[in-house]
């Protein structure tokens, strides 16, 4: 447990520690010395337990940003892998109850579906505000107005509706407190 920190909470601590032993007998039947034997060891498992500890760290940040951290690549998994499971990999947790998959290739799986997640919501992102700028455009045009004008009504149109919507929740929670 010592080579793997881990967080206790995972669960994944004592069953490395148990592959690693695993690793270090056939390495210790494979080879005539001890020394060869702890190198081979060493070579085979220093990346698995670099990736496993990288891992650990990655998902155990502290503070609200280490908790969007934590939180918004789960969302993302669930919702990319439910949409096309055959091109994303489910969440690490999942993954980690897979049989025959190695942390490294955690590691590298998850990146690239991150990858290719953050290139597609860039991507819409940037259709959506192309298409609100054209919508903008359009408007300001066909008002013969600037565009900066209708780009602020926009804005304030949507701020009002947010306000009213909020105000109006109030409300109606307010009375529905004292018909109680």
């Amino acid at each position: 447990d010592a080579i793997h920190t881990v967080k206790p909470y995972y669960g994944l601590g004592a069953n490395t520690a148990l592959e690693d032993v695993s690793e270090l007998a056939d390495s210790l039947e494979s080879t005539s010395t001890l020394k060869d034997a702890v190198q081979l060891f060493s070579d085979k498992r220093a990346g698995e337990a670099n990736a496993l500890v990288t891992i650990s760290r990655n998902m155990d940040r502290p503070g609200k940003l280490g908790t969007a951290a934590f939180i918004v690549p789960l969302i993302l998994d669930g919702i990319f892998h439910q949409l096309a499971p055959a091109l994303f990999a489910p969440s690490m947790f999942a993954m980690f109850q897979k049989e025959g998959v190695t942390f490294r290739g955690m590691q590298f799986r998850k990146r690239a579906d991150r990858f290719v997640q953050l290139g597609i919501l860039g991507s819409l992102f940037y259709c959506m505000f192309a298409g609100a700028k054209a919508l903008v455009s359009l408007v300001a045009r066909r008002l013969g107005t600037h565009e900066g004008v209708v780009g602020a009504a926009a804005v304030a149109s949507a701020a009002l509706v947010s306000f009213v919507k909020k105000a109006l929740a109030k409300k109606s929670a307010a009375a529905s407190r004292s018909t109680r």
